[in-house]
């Protein structure tokens, strides 16, 4: 994977769960957990943050790292600034994109979406839903597949539309991607599209110009979104130490 870096957008400003970033993790910050866990299998990994508290850190810590425009809207615009800082230094022609918030991330998922990147421009992961009533959350985004062996995306929403049935047509989405590099900036560089701005899904800016690669993997990567989420993490931890 020298041909490719992995980025991890960090940002403390959340408003569900303020200075998530530092929560602990088996006993350290929730970034340093997820840095480690990727630098485990692949040494080009960053952190892509906006805080001085997080710089201090990484500097203390000797964490790689890109300092980022606080402004950004978006993890993917926090990305964007960063892919031009390291292209400066670095040859690479992919960015896998690891969510600061999903301890779990694994080599195997990286490698899956930096594989379908030599024959997409972007790609991502997907799993079953447990049950209709987690598919019927509308904070558990959903994509449309043709069915379990297609590999693309045919929609991105909220909303469990009639014609859905879980698990056949439409799976829960893992918000973690790959990129090419050129498809990126191109990316960034355009203006929201309606439904994006509706759903609150970049994602289907994407959709209206190209194609996105989607493989299945067996379950959900857990991620932390609420103190109830970090506890369930750190429980599972204790459980297989």
């Amino acid at each position: 994977m020298n041909d490719s870096v992995i980025l991890i957008p960090v940002r403390l400003k959340a408003t569900r769960f303020p200075n998530k970033p530092f929560a602990k993790i088996a006993g350290i910050p929730m970034l340093h957990f997820v840095y480690k866990a990727a630098t485990k299998s692949f040494s080009n990994v960053y952190l892509a943050i906006c805080d001085n508290e997080v710089e201090d850190y990484c500097t203390n810590n000797d964490l790689q790292y890109i300092y980022t425009n606080p402004s950004h809207i978006s993890g993917t615009d926090r990305i964007g600034e960063a892919v031009e800082v390291l292209e400066k230094k670095l040859n690479f022609n992919y960015i896998i994109n690891v969510q600061g918030d999903m301890p779990f991330i694994q080599k195997e998922f990286i490698e899956i979406l930096r594989k379908n990147l030599s024959s997409y421009q972007m790609s991502t992961l997907a799993c079953p839903f447990k049950d209709k009533p987690e598919a019927e959350n509308p904070s558990k985004v959903k994509v449309e597949m043709n069915d379990k062996l297609n590999s693309v995306a045919k929609d991105f929403s909220r909303e469990l539309k009639d014609h859905h049935s879980i698990n056949e047509n439409i799976f829960h989405h893992i918000g973690i991607y790959g990129y090419q590099k050129k498809f990126l900036k191109d990316f960034i560089s355009q203006k929201p599209s309606k439904r994006e701005i509706e759903e609150k899904l970049e994602q289907l800016r994407v959709l209206d110009n190209t194609q996105i690669s989607v493989t299945l993997i067996e379950q959900e990567i857990l991620g932390v979104d609420t103190r109830e989420d970090l506890d369930k993490v750190n429980q599972l931890i204790l459980k297989n130490e």
